[in-house]
């Protein structure tokens, strides 16, 4: 699957992009916690934990915003 070079997805305003952006991260820890999806990649010696904490610190940060 290939990016398209555009921005497929828009926002109306900076708030409707953050929603996205915590929705988009919310999954990832979700994801993470209830599956095992994410256990088989690891890339550039990022793990899927590495990756999960990240996300889950992106949340946190964005749940202080609102």
């Amino acid at each position: 699957m290939t990016l398209p070079s555009y921005s497929a997805i828009q926002f109306h305003s900076k708030e409707e992009h953050q929603a996205a952006l915590y929705d988009a991260c919310l999954l990832i820890v979700n994801t993470y916690n209830g599956s095992d999806l994410l256990d088989f990649y690891e890339h550039n010696g990022v793990s899927p934990y590495t990756f999960m904490t990240f996300a889950r610190n992106i949340l946190n940060q964005l749940a202080e915003i609102k």
